[in-house]
């Protein structure tokens, strides 16, 4: 039992170094569902709209030590948590410092997903097709194009949203670059392959998977950024490739996983990530329920009764930012009724108070980038 110092409610962290979409609109549903919601920033501005979606709100200049982020968390009960990845092993660090009676274990075993050369390694291990990959501190860029060919694919070990991820069609730019990494041993070379870019996502409770929405990216934020319009598919493949991976790696929550389809056909898993995902609510509104299935999930009511739509070659434009492509997606003269229709659905769903924010931030944004301090980060938005 908890003492009076502790918030009764059951809480669920956020803990980022950028301003992710996605997880404001996570932390939108949390509140409506009754759960207690906290933020952790880190190199942030202090002060932030999106701060008005959460029930508690920490901005650090720094990234901090397991230490100080339990401190931090010591007067919550923690019942799952949402980090960036380049914050996620100090948070998985921080939880196990905190009594078990301030905490669930629903996140034991997403730390083996952070690093995606041992990801890689692991799915290889499972019969599942993934690039080749060579690590950067124990091949040169002669010899990993040699290997792997032209173009070729720099990652950071851990990362998220596309950073960090080079593609280079000529050995030079190659060598250019990997002379001004300083830690090589925090990089790895992988095979490109040319195809069409597929998620599958999934939440996975204590009974299993609840289902798996499949969908095509036809649209990025930025070259190899988080997705803004997509075709939901009804894809056996990826669904089984989904089963498969999830069963075998034993993880619960929120799970997406990146795929490339070559031109025979071939599946190809290049990322696997257990958190919250850009598509989450755009997946919702076209017949997945990801909010339900994970608040029962944090509830421990077992599993959801799938939706049963036809999905299959709907195109969905995720909020807001995908809102150009869906000015484009018709004729002139319906776009004001497209974007109001667009609009109130997802009124409805996020609530006002996302909506509030999102007014706010807005101008907030262009004033910052416009009139940005020295030291302070730039603002950005990721999924």
């Amino acid at each position: 039992m908890l003492d009076d110092a502790h918030h009764a409610r059951p809480t669920v962290v956020f803990v980022a170094d950028a301003p992710w979409e996605c997880f404001f609109h996570l932390a939108a549903i949390l509140r409506k569902a009754g759960f207690r919601t906290v933020r952790v920033s880190v190199g942030q501005s202090s002060w932030q709209a999106n701060r008005i979606l959460f029930d508690r709100h920490v901005s650090l200049p720094f990234p901090p030590t397991p230490e100080e982020l339990a401190e931090i968390l010591s007067t919550e009960y923690v019942t799952d948590v949402q980090p960036t990845e380049s914050l996620a092993m100090t948070t998985y660090a921080a939880l196990n410092l905190l009594p078990s009676s301030q905490r669930s274990d629903i996140w034991i075993g997403r730390s083996a997903f952070l690093d995606k050369w041992s990801v890689a390694n692991a799915l290889r291990h499972l019969g599942l097709r993934t690039p080749d990959t060579l690590l950067a501190d124990a091949t040169s860029p002669i010899e990993a194009v040699a290997k792997l060919s032209l173009p070729i694919v720099l990652k950071r070990r851990v990362g998220s949203s596309g950073s960090e991820v080079e593609v280079f069609n000529t050995l030079e730019s190659l060598q250019a670059f990997v002379a001004e990494i300083e830690c090589s041993s925090e990089w790895f070379f992988e095979r490109f392959i040319e195809g069409h870019s597929l998620v599958g996502a999934s939440c996975v409770g204590d009974d299993g998977i609840d289902f798996i929405a499949a969908y095509e990216i036809l649209k990025r934020f930025n070259v190899r950024g988080s997705s803004i319009m997509v075709e939901i598919r009804n894809d056996a493949k990826i669904v089984e490739t989904g089963r498969l991976l999830i069963n075998s790696l034993k993880i619960r929550g929120l799970v997406c996983f990146d795929i490339i389809r070559d031109s025979n056909g071939i599946d190809w898993i290049h990322d696997v990530n257990p958190r919250d995902f850009g598509g989450l609510s755009m997946c919702q509104l076209v017949g997945f329920d990801f909010h339900g299935a994970y608040i029962r999930f944090l509830e421990g009511r077992g599993p959801l009764e799938p939706s049963r739509f036809d999905t299959s070659e709907v195109k969905a434009f995720v909020f807001p930012h995908g809102w150009k492509e869906l000015l484009r997606s018709g004729p002139p003269w319906t776009a004001g009724f497209r974007i109001f229709l667009w609009t109130w659905r997802y009124g409805r769903l996020l609530g006002p108070r996302y909506f509030l924010s999102l007014a706010i931030r807005g101008p907030a944004t262009i004033f910052r980038r416009n009139w940005k301090r020295p030291g302070t980060r730039a603002v950005g938005t990721n999924y």
